[in-house]
């Protein structure tokens, strides 16, 4: 394994647990950017400079990169976030796409204020960034999501939205909406899952996974002491 960097304390690796309770991967996430109830952290990654966006995403890569082994010998996978302005540096940047390439555990999430979302937007950074990167759908529920995006484009897994989530719980028109999403992806994943009773609710439904603040986040040490396999 590669020497274990320290120079990234701002970072967490959130738990994607799955339904039947063992752990699909992380989502990497600044400590500042979100707590899970997550509402303000768009308007927070909207005060960073474009510039500022692209040295945030190279320094989660990076992170990424130097634990590899933790996330390729256990088979998790890593999700990181990405904004439009982050999409196009990807597309136009060729050392980053044989990065990302070559780390095929990492995942990318394009959340619900996309720009390409919108209705009659050509989409030709989203289709461009699929062709190398494995992509997701972050906040489902929100935005500019909706069914006809998930029929059209390719996305491996979807994330419902935490506030979609909390205001649709135990509902059977919630678990309409994940038997309408199922077939255009490989699974559906549930964000803001806080307690047992959340947990509850979703027993039954056709998901793959959760994440929330019931299962606790991990900074860098955490993880290598929790899931490094020193063979």
């Amino acid at each position: 394994m590669q020497s274990v960097t320290r120079g990234y304390p701002g970072h967490i690796f959130e738990p994607i647990v799955t339904a039947s309770g063992g752990l699909l991967g992380f989502e990497l996430a600044r400590k500042l950017q979100r707590s899970e109830s997550q509402q303000n952290s768009v308007g927070y990654e909207c005060l960073l400079s474009p510039e500022d966006k692209i040295k945030v995403f190279f320094n989660q890569v990076t992170l990424a990169c130097v634990n590899a082994n933790i996330f390729t010998d256990n088979d998790f996978l890593l999700s990181i976030n990405i904004d439009y302005d982050i999409a196009c540096h990807i597309v136009s940047n060729t050392a980053m796409r044989n990065v990302l390439q070559q780390h095929r555990f990492i995942r990318l999430e394009v959340d619900q204020n996309f720009p390409e979302f919108t209705a009659e937007t050509p989409r030709q950074i989203i289709r461009s960034l699929s062709e190398f990167c494995t992509l997701w759908l972050d906040n489902f529920g929100a935005g500019n999501t909706s069914l006809s995006l998930v029929m059209n484009e390719s996305f491996e897994y979807i994330k419902i939205n935490d506030s979609f989530f909390w205001q649709h719980q135990g509902t059977q028109s919630f678990r309409k909406i994940i038997e309408h999403l199922t077939p255009y992806c490989q699974g559906v994943i549930v964000k803001g899952v806080e307690n047992a009773q959340h947990v509850e609710y979703l027993n039954g439904s056709n998901i793959l996974a959760m994440q929330g603040v019931l299962w606790a986040s991990y900074n860098q040490e955490e993880l290598i002491q929790s899931f490094f396999l020193n063979n």
